[in-house]
């Protein structure tokens, strides 16, 4: 089974996120635009994905914030990897966030909307970093990318144009969301059979008390 680390806000953050990008509407053109640029190949379809000609959206239960992946694991090691995730977990500190700013195809590979979060950053980046070093002390598999405290708000098509990504950075960075807690990390199993983006929560594990 394929697991990874997670951190999901709650449903009116990101309702509200949702809100900002849905405001920018593309321009309606009856020729077919010059997109960006054209991408060969990357993830397949989602059809449940909600998409206008120049973003593809995923659905905001599908939402979350990537703390890191553990790869293809047995049963028997997920159960030693939720326990020592488990137990790590009470150690860290919660943090009270809240969207504030927006960026985009910021590095190789990249073809991402990102909505930034701020407020309490060094505790999350803690979490960010802590996640992988429990599982690499394990010996598991983990995905090595840099932890960033951004939500992927949307993926780039072949017809997204400049000014269209333009403005929903300059939309998300004029929008300042409302706080929450993150106070639990979430062990995620995914769903290939149901698509590559499928997945269901299998534990959501506390941080520490306030």
């Amino acid at each position: 089974m394929r697991l990874f680390a997670a951190i999901v806000p709650p449903r009116p953050v990101l309702d509200e996120v949702r809100a900002v990008v849905d405001s920018v509407r593309p321009a309606s053109e009856p020729a077919p635009k010059r997109g960006l640029f054209s991408r060969g190949g990357g993830r397949g379809p989602v059809v449940e994905d909600e998409t206008n000609d120049e973003l593809t959206q995923p659905p905001v239960e599908l939402m979350y914030l990537p703390l890191t992946g553990f790869g293809n694991v047995t049963l028997g090691d997920s159960v030693h990897l939720a326990k020592a995730l488990r137990n790590e977990a009470l150690t860290w500190a919660p943090a009270t966030l809240h969207v504030a700013g927006g960026t985009a195809l910021e590095f190789k590979g990249d073809e991402s909307v990102w909505a930034k979060l701020d407020g309490d950053i060094d505790a999350l980046n803690t979490i960010g970093r802590g996640v992988p070093q429990v599982v690499q002390r394990l010996g598991f598999f983990v995905d090595r990318r840099q932890f960033r405290p951004w939500l992927e708000v949307g993926t780039i098509t072949d017809t997204t144009t400049a000014p269209y990504l333009q403005a929903v950075v300059d939309a998300l960075e004029a929008f300042h969301g409302r706080s929450w807690e993150v106070d639990a990390i979430s062990l995620m199993k995914g769903l290939p059979d149901e698509g590559p983006d499928a997945f269901e929560e299998l534990e959501r594990m506390p941080l520490a008390p306030r």
